[in-house]
């Protein structure tokens, strides 16, 4: 049976979108475990799909596809639940 973690954790702030913790009494592997279920649990948005009809540079098109789904996109939902900011 493997060694048991009860790890400690202190909250220091909390807001709607943001919390501050300290996580302590643990490994590497458990905050790395929880660090990677926090990212994958926030909702993302990124360029999918970029249809070229004509491309006079010098970059491939599939280089600039995949420069232009690098870029962090932010939406605020308005009051009424649908539309960005």
């Amino acid at each position: 049976m493997p060694h048991q973690r009860f790890p400690k954790v202190e909250i220091l702030a909390m807001e709607p979108h943001e919390i501050k913790f300290v996580l302590s009494e643990t490994d590497c592997s458990m905050a790395n475990t929880l660090r990677r279920i926090m990212i994958a649990e926030v909702p993302t948005l990124a360029i999918d799909l970029v249809e070229f009809h004509e491309n006079t540079t010098v970059l491939n098109d599939e280089y600039i596809a995949h420069r232009l789904g690098l870029i962090p996109l932010r939406y605020i939902p308005n009051a009424e639940g649908g539309g960005g900011g």
